[in-house]
């Protein structure tokens, strides 16, 4: 990094005193420039993809989208350098050294982050691979409960969260998961069916077909086929073909 060169800064958390502290603290320092802040995740993403800011300092713990889930949304390019600013530190030994720069523990000190600014000025002319080791941790990374229980999804250019039981049914559409409720589709930042399957209740989600996936609560009707088929009719009018491989676990599953 070239001496003086400014360090373009996005501040996410979703505590006013936290991101007031952070702007306090990062005052004293003349090569970085505050571009924005976020409040919660799903803005952060949209700052993130629009300012493109060179450094995150990212709360862990927030509602909706989590901190790893603002990274889990953005694209590997586009991922600026990460420090994490966090009040929990489960999070950090094993990920941070290989991944985020630093990892900074609330209350944050004027020494420990003048410490991993430090790091950073040392690590912009590696961006690239620092945000290749950041995705691949990101892809192993233990969230934060058993199943999903929200699900960011694109609309224009916003990021909405759906709460998981809204969703009605999900399908491989032009190499990424779309996903289906009774107001539309919207594309996710998944893009196979095994990355995200482990993440949904098998008790309530059930793959019918090779490409589709639907939320059986949301299942209306059943009409069977002569060719040994079926299609669901699901809330909001919209219908799924059933496989000849699926058909019978479908069968069992909902007892017809």
């Amino acid at each position: 990094m070239a001496r003086n060169e400014i360090i373009r800064t996005l501040i996410v958390d979703d505590e006013p005193l936290a991101r007031k502290r952070m702007r306090d603290l990062l005052a004293a320092s003349a090569d970085v420039r505050i571009v924005g802040e976020a409040e919660n995740g799903a803005e952060a993403v949209t700052r993130i993809e629009t300012l493109r800011p060179d450094l995150l300092l990212l709360d862990v713990q927030m509602p909706d989208l989590d901190g790893f889930g603002v990274l889990r949304m953005v694209e590997a390019d586009e991922l600026p350098l990460v420090i994490f600013v966090t009040a929990y530190d489960q999070y950090a030994v094993q990920a941070f050294e290989a991944s985020a720069v630093d990892y900074l523990l609330k209350p944050a000190r004027r020494e420990r982050l003048a410490q991993a600014l430090a790091k950073v000025r040392e690590k912009l002319s590696a961006r690239a691979e620092n945000g290749a080791q950041l995705t691949g941790f990101l892809q192993t990374a233990p969230r934060q409960s058993a199943y999903l229980q929200r699900l960011p999804v694109r609309f224009q250019n916003r990021i909405l969260i759906l709460g998981i039981d809204e969703v009605t049914s999900l399908k491989i559409d032009r190499g990424l998961v779309c996903v289906a409720t009774a107001e539309g589709e919207f594309w996710t930042k998944y893009t196979t069916f095994t990355e995200l399957e482990e993440q949904l209740d098998p008790r309530i989600f059930l793959r019918v077909h090779r490409q589709v996936v639907v939320n059986l609560n949301h299942v209306r009707e059943v009409v069977t086929l002569d060719n040994n088929t079926a299609i669901l009719k699901l809330t909001g009018n919209q219908q799924v073909s059933i496989s000849r491989g699926h058909l019978k676990s479908v069968r069992q599953v909902l007892n017809w």
